[in-house]
């Protein structure tokens, strides 16, 4: 029942996360795309609100560079990226325009940009078109951020919103034209396929860098609709990540893989994971792809058994996992002693203290935690920020929340000769 709980968890968190993917109904048509190098010709007239108040006419803006950043109002990611595009608009007011585009409509956006602190706080004014349709036909896209850069009359690049730097503005301003990685939602993997005739065969393997355009994929194993072999495959994705996702099917865990949950006893950690969170660029520089088509049909297990074996072969490394000593959020028993304060009508209830410790390790705010209660109470919690309080509710039902040292299972990725 436990796991049955933490999936049920997971599941409203995923649907929230394919809320932001999902963004509006209309049917939307790739006969209209536009790709890199193609001419934009701007719509006659747009709906806008905010920034100067000024009507922004895309037309005469061939002399800047000019960005526009699809975004929604439930993406988090989108909303804490503005503040870094305002300082760049007021930084190079001179030479970029940078535009926020949203399908949702004026009534909406008006309500969003008047309830949020956040933007406030930091001062964001940017221009932004609502209730957009023209621009969504041209730059198709199934999540947001979605960033496109136009200049001298051509789209430049389709990417992701970690590549809006002053570098980046700056020249594509002087050259003329820039090579950025082309996110594309709509792009396919094709790695075998795409080789040389003599590996299209049963129990072909191929393991390559990062593909541009095509979009990030985690580990998957599936029938292969056109060979009708069983397919295993992903793209674009770190060797921390599949490594961590290959071992979530040969073995099931009840717990959070984080980071502070990986041992890298390797030259450069660097090339393992994204640790300095740089986003696009560091992909194409480290991201690894992955296709093997077999004519035997595997359970999941015993088939992410076989691509482990694929990725330690073909890269030098092994991968296992182990109990190491780390620091820890120890849930602990404690006496019980009521809490004085007032729980929120919305608080969260969680199923026992093992769902409360996934929830936390979620959350991120402290470091992973390790259960020594084994609770099967419900819990229920309002809003913290602190530990303190935190602990001044969680004793409530006899337990008590600590940094500490304890033993957790940790995924060790290990550079072999």
């Amino acid at each position: 029942m436990k796991y049955i709980r933490i999936i049920a968890l997971l599941s409203v968190i995923l649907m929230s996360a394919l809320y932001v993917t999902a963004q509006s109904d209309r049917k939307i048509d790739l006969s209209k795309a536009l790709k890199v190098g193609d001419t934009f010709v701007a719509p006659s007239a747009v709906q806008q609100m905010r920034g100067n108040e000024k009507v922004i006419d895309l037309q005469k803006l061939a002399d800047k560079v000019v960005i526009l950043d699809f975004f929604d109002t439930f993406c988090g990611t989108c909303i804490q990226t503005m503040p870094k595009l305002q300082q760049l608009q007021d930084k190079l007011k001179d030479r970029v325009q940078i535009i926020t585009v949203s399908w949702q409509d004026k009534a909406t956006l008006e309500e969003f940009f008047e309830k949020n602190k956040f933007l406030k706080e930091n001062k964001v004014n940017l221009p932004v078109i609502y209730s957009d349709v023209y621009l969504k036909e041209r730059f198709p896209h199934q999540s947001v951020p979605h960033v496109v850069f136009l200049y001298q009359g051509k789209v430049q690049a389709i990417a992701s919103n970690k590549v809006i730097t002053a570098e980046h503005i700056m020249e594509l301003y002087a050259n003329g034209t820039i090579d950025l990685p082309l996110k594309d939602d709509f792009g396919k993997g094709n790695l075998i396929r795409g080789a040389q005739n003599e590996m299209q065969i049963k129990g072909a393997v191929s393991l390559l860098g990062y593909q541009n355009g095509v979009p990030f994929e985690s580990f998957r194993i599936k029938q292969d609709s056109i060979t009708g072999l069983q397919k295993s495959s992903f793209y674009n994705s770190s060797i921390y990540s599949t490594v961590m996702a290959i071992w979530a099917k040969i073995e099931k865990s009840d717990y959070i893989p984080r980071s502070e949950r990986l041992c890298l006893k390797v030259g450069d950690p660097n090339r393992y994971r994204d640790i300095a969170n740089v986003g696009a660029m560091w992909y194409v520089q480290h991201a690894i792809s992955y296709e093997r088509l077999d004519a035997i049909s595997r359970n999941d297990s015993a088939q992410a058994r076989i691509v482990l074996h694929d990725l330690h072969s073909l890269m030098g490394i092994r991968t296992y996992k182990t109990i190491k000593n780390i620091e820890c959020l120890i849930l602990r028993p404690c006496p019980v002693k009521s809490y004085t304060g007032k729980l929120p009508l919305n608080g969260l209830t969680f199923q026992g203290s093992s769902v409360l410790a996934v929830m936390l390790d979620m959350g991120a705010k402290f470091p992973p935690v390790l259960d020594m209660v084994k609770s099967k109470e419900t819990i229920k919690l309002g809003e913290y920020s602190k530990l303190d309080e935190l602990n001044e509710q969680l004793a409530n039902y006899g337990i008590v929340a600590e940094i500490g040292m304890g033993e957790q299972e940790v995924l060790v990725i290990e550079e072999v000769e």
